[in-house]
């Protein structure tokens, strides 16, 4: 089974967890670049706004063809109780290249099941598996039992 991971992190969080579930998946991994600048309070504040109404961003080409993957896990820190910007415009890209999915979050307060719904919607598939982790648990490293789960999830897929 080959798995590629897809990812956007404006502050690392989510690309701890895409690299942890790329290494024990010996998956590849594909960094989703937005070209807007999101750092400090403004790109945090001006990113949650797009994300509310849904906007799409300009993003970096990718180097990864999704089609040529078993699975696409795609990774995004919640924005406004749904998926990052540069998620959104990766999806509306790619959707019709995804043969199957998996979804993880990030997230320092709620919105967890409303971006997965979000992200089901836009991409037009039932994910394999789904995977959040909260801020804290990222912090403190106590997320590894759900880690575990979801990936024992993706593997029976094999």
């Amino acid at each position: 089974m080959t798995v590629l991971v897809v990812y956007y992190s404006r502050t690392g969080r989510t690309k701890r967890i895409a690299e942890e579930i790329a290494k024990k998946l010996q998956a590849d991994i594909e960094e989703i670049i937005d070209l807007q600048q999101r750092s400090g309070p403004l790109g945090f504040i001006h990113g949650g706004r797009q994300a509310k109404k849904k906007e799409l961003t300009q993003i970096k080409a990718c180097s990864k063809e999704p089609s040529q993957y078993h699975i696409v896990i795609i990774g995004t820190p919640i924005w406004y109780l749904t998926m990052a910007t540069a998620i959104r415009t990766y999806l509306h890209q790619n959707k019709d290249h995804l043969l199957q999915v998996a979804f993880f979050c990030t997230y320092g307060g709620i919105g967890v099941e409303h971006t997965f719904t979000d992200l089901e919607d836009l991409c037009g598939k039932k994910p394999v598996s789904k995977l959040g982790v909260a801020t804290m648990d990222i912090i403190r490293g106590t997320y590894s039992g759900s880690m575990d789960r979801f990936i024992n999830e993706l593997t029976k897929k094999e």
